[in-house]
């Protein structure tokens, strides 16, 4: 399947760096310094076919090396977007964290829907082992 792309100027292609990659690395289009949320550009517009969608997550290493956190978790490109795809960033801490344009900061991960229905009924089963058990119910 081909993805079109559009590189915004001063933008860069994302890649995938080794041929088991799962993501396209991407990389920030301009220098930031961040504390509070804000976005960095990454420096492309994409064309994703119909039922499918890209996310948007933090490289491994930006968790274990640096306090930049992606502030809403995951980013969910939808098909339709035609805006530059962007990372909502944030320090984990109240020290700036500095981005460098050029950085290889995200990855892209392109999805395919799963075409589903929500159906509301009078009450779901709960003849399951957890049942209505939540957050810590299976242990730590």
């Amino acid at each position: 399947m081909q993805v079109k792309i559009e590189l915004v100027p001063g933008g860069t292609k994302p890649e995938k760096k080794t041929p088991g990659a799962a993501a396209y690395d991407c990389y920030a289009r301009e220098n930031k310094i961040l504390v509070a949320p804000a976005i960095i550009p990454l420096g492309f517009k994409i064309e994703l076919p119909e039922g499918y969608h890209a996310e948007i997550v933090p490289r491994s290493s930006i968790g274990l090396m640096t306090t930049l956190r992606m502030a809403n978790s995951v980013g969910i490109i939808d098909s339709d977007y035609r805006g530059e795809v962007g990372f909502i960033g944030e320090s984990s801490l109240s020290e700036p964290v500095v981005i460098k344009k050029g950085d290889r900061i995200a990855q892209m991960l392109i999805k395919r829907d799963v075409d589903t229905e929500l159906v509301v009924v009078e009450k779901v089963s709960t003849s399951t082992e957890r049942g209505e058990k939540g957050f810590g119910s299976t242990g730590k």
